[in-house]
């Protein structure tokens, strides 16, 4: 799958890049610009240090959601921690090349709401649930592809239950 042809096809594009080049604000990094912190400590988790890999692959709450994702789609894989193998390696394997274009922006998805719960534990402490992230993860999703230049009327509750039907349907 390639990075260009999902960034076409799919908003937020900037996250999708700060997160494969590890520019996005984590604890790890603004303490590199010399922003202190009273601990360093992954908010989602509270186990391990916050750094990019960690907040959308290693840490549990994230790992429980990409779980979620493979679950739904019927797909048995490893999940690699570097984002940029990770982001490559999420393709669907039946699917043709145009599918996979889209399916990317599940990937975009995943990682944008597991950015924006974190952001919401700091900012308004909140708690975390990982079948929240993954229900809007899949309404996110589902918004963003079903708008493209190449959608048909799918509705949401379609998308849940068959979207391999959903990407087929949308990819003629």
């Amino acid at each position: 799958m390639s990075f260009s042809g999902v960034l076409k096809h799919c908003p937020l594009r900037w996250r999708l890049l700060g997160v494969l080049v590890d520019r996005l604000p984590t604890r790890d990094n603004l303490e590199k610009r010399e922003i202190d912190f009273d601990n360093n400590i992954c908010v989602m988790c509270g186990e391990e240090e916050e750094k990019g890999n960690h907040v959308f692959f290693k840490c549990k709450v994230a790992w429980r959601v990409w779980c979620m994702c493979n679950a739904w789609i019927g797909v048995i894989t490893t999940f690699h921690w570097d984002a940029r193998v990770n982001f490559e390696s999420f393709k669907l394997g039946w699917a043709t090349p145009k599918i996979n274009r889209m399916w990317g922006c599940m990937w975009i998805a995943v990682v944008g709401e597991i950015w924006e719960k974190r952001n919401q534990v700091i900012f308004k402490n909140d708690r975390v649930y990982c079948v929240e992230i993954f229900t809007l993860v899949q309404l996110k999703a589902w918004t963003w592809i079903s708008s493209q230049e190449y959608s048909v009327a799918i509705t949401y509750p379609q998308w849940c239950m068959d979207h391999k039907e959903c990407l087929r349907s949308m990819s003629k």
